[in-house]
C-alpha cells in the first residue's frame, strides 16, 4: 500500500509540474488496451520537455504486467516528484528548481543555448 501511496503522490506532482506529461498519462497510457499484454516489468517514456530533459532527466513511467493488469511503480526522476510533492518549487527562468544545483544546471543549459545561438 505504501508503494500505491508514494506512487499517487508522484502522479499529483507530475500534473503540477509537468501537466502535458499528465495528460498523456492520464488520456493515452491509462487504458488496459494500450498496454503490452505480456507479463513483464516495462518502462514508458511520457512527453517531456527539453528543458526537464536536461535538467531533470526523461519523465518515465515504471510499471509491470501481471495477468494482463497493469501495475504502475514509478514514476522517475521520483525523487523530483517527491520534493515537488512536498513542498511547493520555486521558479527561475521559468523553470521549476528545488535547490542551488538545479538553479546551476539552468544556468548552464541557457548558457549552452546562448553558445549554441552564437556558433549557428
Amino acid at each position: 500500500m505504501s508503494d500505491n501511496n508514494e506512487f499517487n503522490k508522484k502522479l499529483r506532482a507530475l500534473k503540477k509540474y509537468c501537466p502535458q506529461a499528465y495528460k498523456h498519462f492520464l488520456f493515452k497510457v491509462n487504458h488496459t488496451s494500450n498496454f503490452i499484454k505480456e507479463d513483464g516489468d516495462y518502462v514508458l517514456d511520457l512527453p517531456t520537455s527539453e528543458e526537464f530533459r536536461f535538467i531533470y532527466g526523461q519523465i518515465q513511467l515504471k510499471y509491470s504486467i501481471v495477468n494482463r493488469i497493469p501495475i504502475f511503480k514509478d514514476l522517475e526522476p521520483s525523487q523530483f516528484f517527491l520534493d515537488g510533492y512536498r513542498f511547493d518549487l520555486d521558479v527561475y527562468k521559468s523553470i521549476y528548481y528545488r535547490n542551488e544545483k538545479d538553479k546551476f544546471k539552468i544556468n548552464l543549459m541557457f548558457e549552452m543555448k546562448k553558445a549554441r545561438e552564437i556558433v549557428l
